[in-house]
């Protein structure tokens, strides 16, 4: 019985393919990376540009052509998000004084006399306290990831502490204490869903809150450190109640 020998002929070539498969997927990991930053950065200063620029009066814009040759704000990208830092900061100053925020009061007073605007500014305002101003008495830290048992038992999910011991829910619901959980969607976590869990029914993660968005963000694909990974199987978690 002849037995088939291989085709010795199509090994270069299956080897080739394979290098070149390997080279290729190799160098997009390298490329996109980048590539996506740079694109990233492109849109933000392009954003700003073209919101800051025509702010500038004209007349700056011709004194500086007159005394250096060039109009900097118009003429060189990014210049405009200096201007735009420099202003926000300018701006947070004048905030935290005393007559700034004797005239944000009273401009938040008139906003609250128009019809739909002081819900949107209001919820608006409270969300960017939260995320840049957090409280530091609170004794758990906003946005601390955490692990939760949804949709159902049994099957866990990575989620995120926005709010702790929230007294009517808690009183509501005939628990202790009551945690804000949101859960995010994958690969878009900046959706999700606002749960309320009972405070045992929550796991603690040591993992970082960034560290938790990437997960979710790569479908789990790019996970903690292994040295976060040792530490907390060296802290023992409590099991939450069934």
């Amino acid at each position: 019985m002849n037995e088939e020998k291989p085709n010795v002929a199509t090994k270069p070539s299956m080897r080739l393919g394979l290098y070149m498969r390997r080279n290729f997927f190799a160098g997009l990991i390298v490329m996109m990376p980048f590539l996506f930053t740079f694109l990233i950065v492109r849109w933000f200063v392009l954003f700003i540009d073209t919101r800051v620029v025509p702010l500038v009066p004209n007349q700056v814009s011709q004194f500086a052509l007159d005394h250096i040759g060039i109009d900097p704000v118009r003429e060189i990208p990014g210049v405009s998000i200096i201007i735009f830092f420099v202003a926000t900061m300018i701006l947070g100053i004048f905030a935290r004084g005393l007559i700034g925020a004797w005239i944000l009061g009273r401009i938040e007073r008139i906003l609250h006399r128009m019809p739909l605007l002081p819900k949107i500014y209001s919820t608006t305002k409270q969300i960017f306290a939260t995320l840049f101003q957090p409280d530091p008495d609170k004794k758990i830290a906003f946005r601390k990831a955490v692990l939760v048992q949804y949709p159902r038992k049994g099957c866990w999910t990575i989620g995120f502490l926005t709010a702790d011991n929230i007294a009517e829910v808690s009183q509501k619901t005939n628990n202790s204490q009551m945690r804000v959980i949101f859960v995010p969607t994958t690969p878009n976590p900046t959706s999700g869903f606002i749960l309320f869990f009972p405070k045992d029914e929550t796991i603690d993660l040591d993992m970082k809150v960034e560290d938790a968005v990437k997960m979710v963000f790569s479908f789990g694909i790019v996970q903690p450190s292994a040295r976060v990974l040792e530490k907390a199987s060296i802290q023992p978690k409590r099991q939450p109640k069934r």
